[in-house]
């Protein structure tokens, strides 16, 4: 009985330990349509929850980087929950050349940190 106890709480342990520091998930605010066209603006909604209560990485250390798209601004971050944050970013189209729009979102942390991104077609 002892050993199956003893058994359990590392099982539990090992979940515990491998459990990611925070979940990242990115939608179309805005209209969403088929493909954008250059001078088209979008706006994105970012949430991120984190799944352990102390996370050692301020939420406004979350990193973002934009391909086939310009940054125009974003929202401060809104905590709606404990442990539940929401911004919105704008993004206006680029004419580059590129198929497509790529926004992505990253948190590094020693818990394995979080990574997002989403594509979005770009019609030249």
């Amino acid at each position: 009985m002892k050993s199956k106890a003893i058994l359990l709480f590392l099982f539990l342990s090992m979940l515990i330990g491998t459990a990611k520091a925070c979940e990242i998930t990115l939608g179309v605010e805005s209209q969403t349509k088929e493909s954008y066209n250059t001078g088209d603006e979008i706006i994105i909604k970012v949430e991120v929850v984190f799944s352990h209560r102390a996370c050692p990485v301020a939420i406004k250390d979350t990193k973002f980087t934009f391909d086939g798209a310009k940054f125009l601004g974003a929202t401060e971050w809104k905590e709606v929950k404990a442990g539940s944050y929401t911004r919105k970013v704008k993004l206006k189209v680029e004419q580059d050349g590129k198929q497509e729009i790529k926004l992505t979102a990253k948190r590094t942390c020693e818990k394995d940190g979080g990574f997002a991104s989403i594509k979005l077609k770009k019609q030249n």
